[in-house]
């Protein structure tokens, strides 16, 4: 990247909050929490409470009701059903719907001011409907996540420190904290975003009937990231030396595992990571755009009858476009002289001269017929697009 390029992306504004975007990774990206007035100014009108309980009916849909009473915290999960809502009380319940962004994906546009995240970092945007003292209870995330509120009031309380070992009370379904105590507290009207760190306490209260987006960035946890390693390792037959002690000494015991043992399984272990190098960045690259088993079906429905080439030219010529089909993750990372193309957890390679094509791909979500013909002029790339149509990666409009 180029100096003034450089020095451009680092200038970019984080919404009105006198911080660059550069600024805000360095003083609050995972370490504290930011209010942000005024971030967005037509929040209101990008979903109405109907059309969210309306994606609670559906069968394919992530759906919970979180309701208090007398601080008692109870949960049912979705589908829902018209009588369902119409059997709630006047107040104190909330309706969440996971991975709205994908069912209608016109919400993806509130992602557009926080593309310097990387997209991979991406999870969902959950949305909440809430009535008068709705709350889902006091808690921590272990994702970084930005509230927007879209309409009405919520108030949140929030702990200063993160809490990463915290009492819960005893209910499997909530993870709602035992004993919390805030430091500080803001009102949130439409348009404003709070941005929380992982493991932050907090808790927020509708104050009337309100609307709030949840924009997550999600972290693949470490025996995630190990489990994918081994994985690779296996494919490739890698990691296949045995436990070695050539500096074996006398122990008390014949049966006891000594700290000298435990020390050499950590270094051989460590020793099997290192000699993973070569299969990191695809294990990785699997790893981060698999598709959630929750959104697999939904992934699944844009299967088509199968195409080759020629058809994909023809309906080309016909005035069709693909789209790209928003319950799949993608993905790309640099190996060697390869470009790693990732797409539901799969992994296509490609000659490093081939980037800016295959960048047609990374960077457009309608592929349109000039996109097709840059990706046919290249074999390899126009074979994997007629792959990746055929398992649901694109669809036809």
């Amino acid at each position: 990247m180029s100096r003034s390029l450089t020095i451009e992306l680092n200038m970019t504004a984080f919404f009105n909050t006198g911080l660059t975007q550069q600024q805000f990774l360095e003083q609050y990206w995972q370490k504290r929490p930011l209010l942000i007035k005024g971030a967005f100014t037509d929040a209101e009108a990008m979903l109405s409470p109907n059309d969210l309980a309306g994606l609670a009916c559906e069968s394919d849909i992530e759906s919970r009701l979180i309701m208090e009473q007398a601080d008692q915290w109870s949960v049912r999960h979705g589908p829902f059903t018209d009588d369902d809502f119409a059997d709630l009380p006047q107040s104190h319940w909330t309706l969440l719907v996971q991975d709205v962004d994908k069912h209608l994906p016109d919400i993806q546009s509130v992602f557009m001011p926080f593309t310097f995240i990387p997209n991979w970092r991406r999870d969902d945007v959950m949305i909440s409907y809430a009535t008068d003292g709705g709350s889902v209870g006091p808690h921590t995330d272990s994702y970084d996540v930005f509230l927007m509120q879209a309409q009405g009031t919520r108030r949140w309380q929030i702990t200063d420190d993160a809490l990463h070992a915290p009492k819960l009370m005893p209910n499997e379904d909530l993870q709602i904290l035992a004993d919390f105590s805030s430091q500080q507290e803001w009102v949130l009207g439409p348009g404003d975003i709070l941005y929380l760190p992982p493991h932050f306490g907090h808790h927020g209260v509708a104050v009337g009937e309100c609307m709030t987006f949840s924009i997550g960035f999600r972290a693949p946890k470490q025996h995630d990231m190990l489990d994918a390693i081994m994985a690779s390792m296996s494919e490739k037959s890698l990691g296949q030396q045995h436990y070695h002690d050539a500096e074996l000494s006398i122990n008390d015991n014949e049966y006891e595992i000594d700290s000298q043992a435990i020390n050499r399984f950590k270094q051989q272990l460590h020793e099997a990571i290192e000699s993973a190098d070569p299969i990191i960045i695809e294990a990785m690259g699997k790893l981060v755009t698999d598709t959630k088993p929750t959104l697999e079906q939904n992934a699944f429905d844009f299967i088509d009858a199968p195409v080759t080439i020629d058809d994909i030219n023809t309906r080309f010529e016909q005035n069709q476009c693909l789209h790209r089909n928003p319950y799949y993750r993608l993905a790309w990372a640099v190996d060697e002289q390869e470009i790693c193309f990732f797409m539901a957890g799969e992994c296509y390679r490609f000659h490093a001269n081939d980037r800016d094509v295959l960048m047609l791909l990374v960077d457009k979500s309608v592929i349109q017929h000039q996109d097709w013909l840059q990706l046919n002029a290249v074999k390899d790339i126009a074979d994997i697009v007629c792959e990746l149509l055929n398992e649901g990666a694109w669809y036809w409009q």
